[in-house]
Order: structure tokens, then sequence, then C-alpha cells
């Protein structure tokens, strides 16, 4: 069985990685200026020449943008708004960011998208753990949000079998997977692995007779709790495994077997600067660089985006791993529009979840409204 996905990108060597970011990224600057007026602007509004962008080095040259300006552009009932480039009938998918900072924002694919969504999406997957044996019941909201059917079918990619079930009748979700001789995986958030073993119990089921062996699990922070992520393996039997991704992006990035951060998997794809989240300057990328993500497509027809903020603060490891990945890790630390301060210190609401799962007696399906709660009154408490 071969170790990764996609070894010439997964094991690209840096001086060649360099060249193909470099090479898409003029195209795609080019193809920008070319079809949106929006992103064309944000070259005026820097005095930024096509022929000044040589390399991802000449990114910084370029003005933010924000998803909120792109969310205020569909107001107006445009589609896709400001960034859509590609012609309606090129467009082949519509879905939705998760709405993390607002309004959810809606994002098109063209087939050459979906491609490329489905590549990144197989090399985060397969360094997950995730092969053609396995049995995926997809556990997403299939409604529009890019981490239901767009996220399924890169299983499908990858050659699992995958079972879209979305979300809901949890009771007759357990009974499917039990009745399924063998073991099987589930796609979901941790918090609906909590909510399931909640289910089971009030069911009478044991949890591990169900036979679920492995979890992928995205879209929301939890697993990366380290207490949160055991409790869930030891009700259920499972391996837990993490990814990361954005609605814009596509699912990209996830843990190897030695969980040590997210291994960056949208290498040609997508460009990742990271910079001071209160002064926008730029930061070096080094191992244990800490700041802001901000991404730049680099093969994007339908929506592409151009040095967007992601508002989501990652610390950076560049020293290699030792499976063989060539990429950078990452971990994120939270999000720097959710940070509030306490007595002068910066506090993430992930951090919060924490220090309350090692008291929590065991696994329960209320982690936003406690979210809620201990946010706002630690916020309060600030105040005070």
């Amino acid at each position: 069985m071969k170790s990764f996905w996609n070894e010439r990108f997964e094991c690209i060597s840096a001086e060649d990685r360099r060249r193909i970011e470099s090479e898409r990224l003029q195209i795609q600057i080019e193809y920008n200026q070319r079809t949106s007026p929006f992103l064309a602007a944000k070259l005026d509004k820097g005095r930024v020449r096509l022929a000044d962008i040589r390399s991802t080095a000449d990114l910084p040259l370029i003005p933010f943008m924000e998803k909120s300006e792109v969310a205020s552009s569909q107001l107006d009932g445009a589609l896709l708004g400001a960034t859509q480039c590609a012609a309606t009938p090129d467009i082949v998918r519509v879905q939705a960011t998760g709405g993390t900072t607002g309004k959810p924002m809606r994002i098109g694919l063209t087939r050459r998208d979906v491609e490329d969504y489905n590549e990144m999406g197989a090399r985060a997957l397969w360094a997950m753990g995730c092969r053609p044996s396995d049995i995926v019941f997809t556990c997403m909201n299939f409604s529009i949000y890019a981490g239901g059917l767009s996220d399924h079918l890169t299983f499908e990619n990858l050659g699992a079998t995958a079972v879209p079930y979305g979300v809901g009748q949890s009771e007759r979700l357990l009974r499917m997977m039990a009745d399924i001789n063998g073991d099987v995986a589930i796609w979901a958030t941790s918090s609906y692995a909590a909510r399931l073993a909640d289910v089971a119990f009030e069911a009478g089921l044991a949890p591990r007779s169900i036979g679920l062996t492995k979890g992928y699990f995205s879209g929301e922070a939890g697993i990366q709790v380290a207490e949160y992520r055991k409790r869930i393996e030891d009700i259920w039997g499972m391996r837990a495994q993490d990814c990361y991704g954005t609605g814009e992006l596509g699912l990209h990035s996830g843990e190897c077997e030695l969980r040590k951060g997210f291994h960056y998997g949208a290498t040609g794809f997508v460009f990742t600067e990271l910079i001071n989240a209160e002064t926008g300057e730029v930061l070096p990328f080094e191992d244990g660089a800490r700041g802001e993500a901000v991404y730049t497509s680099l093969r994007r027809e339908a929506c592409p985006v151009q040095r967007m903020r992601s508002h989501d603060l990652m610390q950076v490891f560049t020293e290699p791993c030792v499976c063989g990945r060539t990429s950078f890790r990452f971990k994120i630390l939270g999000r720097s529009d959710d940070m509030f301060i306490v007595k002068g210190v910066n506090v993430f609401p992930q951090a919060v979840h924490a220090s309350l799962v090692k008291f929590v007696p065991r696994l329960t399906g209320e982690y936003q409204k406690a979210h809620w709660r201990v946010s706002n009154c630690a916020r309060s408490c600030s105040a005070n």
C-alpha cells in the first residue's frame, strides 16, 4: 500500500515547490485581473502592475481582501458576487462557507475546481489514514455546506466506500453501523461524536459494540484538545484524526499518524502567508512562527481568493516530519476575531474548552451552549 496519495506534491523539494507556486501565481493574478473588477481594483489600489508579480515573494505588494467584502457583494442577488471570475455556464456547483464570521458566503466551482478540491481532500484524508477499504458514513450537513457534499466526494475520489448519511436520525445511524459486519468509520464534527455517544447510552447500546473504529473530524477545534480526543477514542474504541479546511479553499490539510500538526496538503493550489493580525505585517515563515494565515489561490477558476485574511491564527512548523511529507505543518491557535482579553491575558474559546473538558464527567453534546456561556462570562469579567 502506498504511503502517500500524491508523492510528487506531498514530498516535493523546496526548490520545485517555489518554482511551481510562482509560475501558477503569475497565471492566477493575470486571470484575476482580467476577469474580476473587484480583484483588479486591489492591484490598482496598491499601484501594482502585473509585471511586478514575478514570484510569491511579491505578494505583499497586493492589498488584503476580506471575505466580508465578498459576502456583502452577494446581498444584491448576485450568485457569487465580487470574486466570480468564471462564466455561470462553466460553474457546476455552488456551496457555502459555514458562516463563522457572519452570513454564509456562496462559493462556486468549475469542473476543474472540483477536481482540485478532490485532490487536496484526498491528500489530507490519506495522511489521516483513510484508505479505499474504509466504509465511511459521512455525517455532515449536506444543505449547501461545503463540508457536506463536496467533502463527501473527496472520500469517493480517494476510493473509500462513502455512505452519504448527513445529520439527524442518530439512533438509526448507530443501528445501521452496528448491522454491518466489520469496522466502519465516520466523517463528522467532534461534537457529533459526543452526541452520538449520548444517543447510544440512551438507546441501551454500548458504543464500542457499534464497530466504529475510525473517526475523521473537521469543522470544530475539539479534537485538538487532547483530553477531548482521548475521551472520544476511549468511549468508541476508535482512532480519531483531525483535518482542516475552509469553505473558500476546501478540505486540504490533515494529521499524519504522528499527530504533530496538520500537514499542509494544498501545495500547488493555495499559497499561505503569515501576518501580524494587528498590524498586517508579513511575518517570516519559519519554524515555530505564529500569525494569522492569509491565503491566495494558485489554480482557481470560479471564485479565487487573493490575499484573503482568514482570521485563523496558526503556528507553523517547517522542520521535516519523519512520515516523509515535506510540506509545512501547523496547528490552529484560535481566531483573531474570537480572542478576548482577561486581565491582560489573551484568551481563546478553544483554551477555555481545554480547561473545561478536564472537569466534565463524560462526553456531552452541550459544547456550543457551554462555549457561549463561558465566553460571555469571561468578557463580562474582563469588562469589570
